[in-house]
């Protein structure tokens, strides 16, 4: 391309154009232009300096005034090119300081300021553990190349400098580590939260959902018993057989669609979640007679001051009975189920609940798939400083203790 060409192309294409990727990286900031036309001053001046002022040989004065001033021009191109362009220039004004000359100084001019910029640039550009090492260097060329009487003033200088640079690095870096920690710790602050709202709405879920769909299985299951046994007797054919045997298969796959669902909600490694009680030692009343509804022989003996448990307390206390329940209804069908709810004083103030069942008197049906219930109960009572233990009983039954504080703090 002809210079004429070349000169129409736009500023931003023509360096668009250049293959070698580090040059283009350097002439695409503005910046690196303004220190190149720096370091090109600088050698400008310092060549002839050289010339007039010591006995550096006429061959050698470009490499000098080039070794000495070009490092200005990548001051600000990265931490490498100004590490190795003030080594040069502090090597180069060391040894032209070993040269005799006519100046103030053993050091030429031109070479001490752009030693004093270059070291200006290691200082903002270079790791903090390596910033004694740019001063000493430094101070030894100072010793090499400036007279005694303006030693000292120079030295002091450079150590006030360096150490004032080396704390504001230091203070800015900390405060953005701050920030980054900071920012990180919102993060997995939030994170917590999401978790711990999954896995409060997945035991709403498994508390509110299963068992609902429990009642619909054992209703499906009985329905055709409980209508022979009415007082009026009535008969179910083959057929509405069939539909109650449909609605109770249907119910079971919803049921294990909504565990496989739990999978996902639920966290791993039994993270806590904010308990938010809805019902209470109040309400287990009307849920063992909604239970009883469907067919189920259960009976509640309740000898508990309902207003001196806390409604936190009466939350946990009323999941752990409806979970039991809704267990006992679901794997032994046909047993009698009873829940007592008392208040002991080993240890003191304490809520203690018994669920127990008979074994079952029925076909139990095929309930594939484990549930969170047990688990759920136990990580509920956790929460509140209580502890469940469910076990199965030598008769073939099953029984769940629980033992709640009945005030919290």
């Amino acid at each position: 391309m002809k210079f004429r060409q070349l000169a129409r192309v736009p500023y931003r294409a023509w360096i668009a154009r250049i293959p070698d990727p580090t040059l283009h990286r350097y002439l695409s900031h503005q910046r690196n232009w303004l220190a190149a036309v720096a370091a090109i001053t600088m050698i400008a001046v310092c060549w002839p300096v050289l010339g007039d002022t010591t006995s550096i040989p006429a061959y050698l004065l470009p490499a000098f005034a080039l070794l000495g001033c070009g490092g200005i021009a990548v001051v600000f191109f990265g931490e490498g090119p100004v590490r190795a362009g003030w080594g040069l220039t502090v090597i180069t004004a060391a040894v032209a300081s070993l040269i005799p000359n006519d100046g103030p100084w053993r050091m030429p001019i031109p070479l001490f300021l752009a030693l004093l910029a270059m070291t200006a640039a290691a200082l903002l550009t270079q790791p903090l553990n390596r910033l004694p090492v740019v001063a000493i260097a430094t101070a030894g060329a100072f010793v090499v190349g400036i007279e005694f009487d303006a030693l000292i003033g120079w030295t002091f200088a450079l150590a006030v400098v360096t150490i004032s640079v080396a704390f504001l690095r230091y203070r800015s870096s900390s405060r953005r580590e701050i920030a980054e920690q900071t920012e990180q710790t919102e993060v997995l602050r939030a994170r917590e939260a999401v978790l711990a709202e999954r896995s409060r709405i997945a035991r709403d879920l498994h508390d509110i959902v299963a068992h609902r769909m429990s009642m619909i299985v054992v209703m499906a299951q009985t329905a055709p018993y409980r209508l022979a046994a009415a007082d009026v007797a009535e008969t179910v054919g083959p057929g509405a057989k069939n539909e109650f045997d449909g609605i109770a298969d249907a119910a079971r796959e919803s049921l294990d669609e909504v565990r496989q669902l739990l999978g996902v909600l639920r966290p791993h490694d039994g993270e806590p979640a904010p308990l938010r009680p809805v019902q209470g030692l109040a309400d287990i009343a009307e849920l063992i007679a909604g239970v009883r509804a469907v067919g189920v022989r259960v009976t509640l003996d309740d000898t508990v001051d309902h207003d001196a448990v806390a409604p936190t307390v009466g939350a946990v206390a009323y999941r752990i009975v409806q979970e039991s329940v809704t267990n006992a209804t679901r794997h032994a069908p046909g047993s009698t189920v009873t829940v007592r709810l008392m208040a002991v004083d080993d240890p003191p103030q304490t809520l203690r609940l018994c669920i127990d069942n008979d074994a079952a008197t029925e076909i139990v049906g095929d309930h594939r798939g484990g549930g969170h219930g047990i688990v759920g109960m136990t990580e509920r009572a956790n929460a509140v400083g209580g502890a469940v233990i469910a076990d199965p009983r030598a008769d073939g039954g099953f029984a769940v203790r629980a033992e709640l504080p009945m005030t919290l703090g």
